[in-house]
């Protein structure tokens, strides 16, 4: 069967899509390791990889607005359309959040090597760093296959994510509250922790987009409790 110009163009509008999860996902996972190796040099790269992804979205955003204005398109590919702009916001959030772990790798580093007083990470943080990746794998699968249960099985992994950010950041300010020395570090630690509990929304936001892309069902809101979003701090 043909395929049509318009139709041409919204599969290459999800490529570019696809390409840039993938490059989140790379990003984040680089960001990971440069934190567990302490490697200067690597968390540089992540940096430098920041601005591929911006140029990314830069792309999507005007292709996107392009084919609403020139197709009056209907239905599903509007729906399509209109997740486009909202995802490509959400994955370019997420290399921003990979670029300042890498920020704050390299300050940690520098810390280490001015002998600045310093604890050990805390011992969950490789934990959470694991969980955040595998989350926005889930997340970045599920949109490439169109899997809504796939993205909603990633957006439970939320909830442990927050989890461990709460038991870090006390882990953190246990440390400078028993040595006022560790303040400078103990920020550093509770901010790098704070981005990757960010990740984990902004992969939700990632995940509940491929849902409404797939089904046209709007599940935001829907997996907050009585409380409502929680601010993270």
């Amino acid at each position: 069967m043909m395929v049509g110009l318009f139709e041409s163009k919204l599969l290459d509008l999800r490529a570019k899509l696809v390409e840039m999860g993938r490059d989140v996902l790379e990003m984040l996972k680089n960001a990971g390791a440069a934190l567990t190796a302490f490697d200067k040099e690597a968390a540089r790269a992540v940096m430098r990889a920041d601005r591929e992804v911006n140029d990314l979205e830069n792309r999507v955003v005007n292709k996107a607005i392009t084919l609403i204005a020139t197709n009056q398109p209907v239905a599903g590919d509007l729906r399509f359309l209109a997740s486009s702009l909202r995802m490509a916001s959400e994955l370019e959030r997420i290399g921003d959040l990979g670029s300042n772990l890498a920020r704050r790798t390299i300050k940690l580093i520098k810390m280490a090597k001015e002998g600045i007083p310093s604890g050990p990470l805390p011992d969950k943080l490789p934990l959470m760093v694991q969980k955040s990746i595998h989350m926005l794998e889930m997340a970045v699968s599920a949109f490439e296959r169109n899997d809504a249960e796939l993205a909603r099985k990633a957006i439970v992994y939320d909830d442990e994510i927050d989890e461990l950010y709460k038991l870090i950041r006390d882990d953190a300010l246990a440390q400078v509250y028993s040595d006022g020395r560790k303040a400078v570090w103990g920020f550093e630690v509770c901010i790098l922790t704070y981005h990757l509990e960010r990740l984990g929304d902004h992969a939700t936001n990632v995940a509940e987009e491929t849902v409404y892309m797939a089904q046209g069902m709007n599940i935001r809101h829907d997996h907050y409790g009585p409380e409502g979003p929680s601010d993270g701090w």
